[in-house]
């Protein structure tokens, strides 16, 4: 689609779905190469070795009982996700097998939906090296409890003394591989930022949406003041050089007077800021496990006119932050970034695509950029079953 003290996590979504079909076979010219899915699938936040065979069909093969291996083969590999334009793409190593003709993809895929693999395959003997895409289908992330360790963490650098509220203090973070211990120094931008820092109070009533600056020895800076006694949750969105995007999550504690605000979750669907209102809706029950299209229409509330002069921020006409009360699962998601988008904006109208892995109740940030400044929305969502 995570959480620190340290607790397991669940999914971490950054949108959404495509139409494309599952694509795991291709012919090209005398080859064949196939993906070799796993009967059980394929499930995102896992490390995944994912084989593909490259045969030449002119070729058979005595012991395989089918066509022959092409060994030898150089190839390199980049994986999107179509429905997704903003984020960066993944580029996974290459490696052979055992076997003449196998060839593996090392593959994290951090949530649900369908992926594009394209192939370069250099061929013994072939000049021109041949253009392979596969689509592939990844499953949301396996229930908690499966001991599947990821590729990266989010890490908060403990302070001296506690974090009170009211008073500025300096959240420093690093994103740490897992699997070296080493910090992580190289990032792609994802809609012109190469962090994005999510913070929301364990209730998700209290939300912000910020940009830190990171230091030469990899880390992440940015200061804030909480404003009440409680325990927050920090995401920070970031796409490691060649590794595609993912949210990762760690918590603070806050010392200091219990919330102010309400700390109940409202379905609500009506909310404004700073004059612009919006009214949140979907075209039919949002469910787990599938694609939703979820839509804020934007007015004017001192006019009552449809707000159709927002403008983009951070390479988007809105971004839409989702959190699942467990504080575990969220999404992040963009409109699509295409001509009919592009004239409902107009309209006042934005629309949103995300997967919801699990039901329950969601709290909903849509944040636009409107005469000026950013304001930010918040709506209620209950996912069924």
């Amino acid at each position: 689609m995570p959480i620190f003290a340290l607790l397991p996590l669940l999914p971490v979504q950054h949108h959404q779905t495509s139409k494309l079909p599952p694509v795991s076979q291709v012919q090209i010219d005398d080859y064949q190469v196939k993906l070799r899915i796993p009967d059980s699938g394929i499930y995102a936040g896992e490390p995944l070795d994912l084989e593909f065979r490259v045969t030449d069909t002119r070729q058979k093969d005595p012991v395989e009982n089918g066509f022959k291996g092409v060994g030898g083969i150089t190839a390199t590999a980049k994986v999107t996700m179509p429905s997704m334009q903003g984020m960066p793409e993944m580029r996974p190593k290459v490696h052979r097998e055992g076997v003449p003709g196998d060839y593996g993809l090392e593959l994290f895929f951090p949530h649900g939906g369908i992926y594009q693999i394209d192939l370069s395959l250099k061929l013994p003997g072939v000049e021109t090296p041949k253009a392979v895409t596969f689509c592939v289908a990844v499953k949301d992330e396996r229930p908690a409890g499966s001991k599947v360790q990821a590729p990266y963490k989010l890490r908060v650098l403990p302070q001296s003394s506690p974090r009170v509220m009211g008073k500025s203090t300096e959240l420093q973070m690093q994103v740490v591989n897992t699997k070296t211990g080493q910090v992580e120094k190289a990032f792609d931008e994802a809609h012109t930022q190469k962090f994005h820092l999510l913070i929301a109070s364990q209730d998700l009533n209290w939300f912000r949406h910020e940009h830190p600056v990171m230091a030469p020895d990899g880390t992440w800076k940015y200061s804030l003041a909480f404003p009440a006694g409680t325990d927050y949750l920090v995401f920070g969105d970031v796409a490691p050089q060649g590794q595609g995007s993912r949210i990762l999550a760690s918590r603070v504690s806050v010392k200091g007077t219990k919330p102010a605000w309400n700390t109940r979750i409202a379905l609500n669907s009506q909310s404004t800021d700073n004059g612009l209102k919006g009214l949140f809706s979907s075209a039919n029950k949002v469910k787990s496990a599938q694609s939703a299209v979820l839509q804020v229409k934007l007015f004017d509330s001192k006019t009552g006119m449809a707000a159709g002069d927002t403008t983009p921020w951070l390479g988007a006409a809105g971004h839409m932050m989702i959190f699942h009360t467990d504080g575990k699962t969220v999404v992040h998601s963009h409109p699509q970034e295409d001509a009919e988008s592009e004239e409902l904006v107009r309209k006042g109208i934005v629309r949103f695509s995300a997967r919801f892995p699990k039901p329950g109740t969601y709290k909903v940030y849509g944040q636009f950029s409107w005469r000026g400044s950013i304001r930010t929305l918040s709506f209620g969502l209950k996912v069924q079953e």
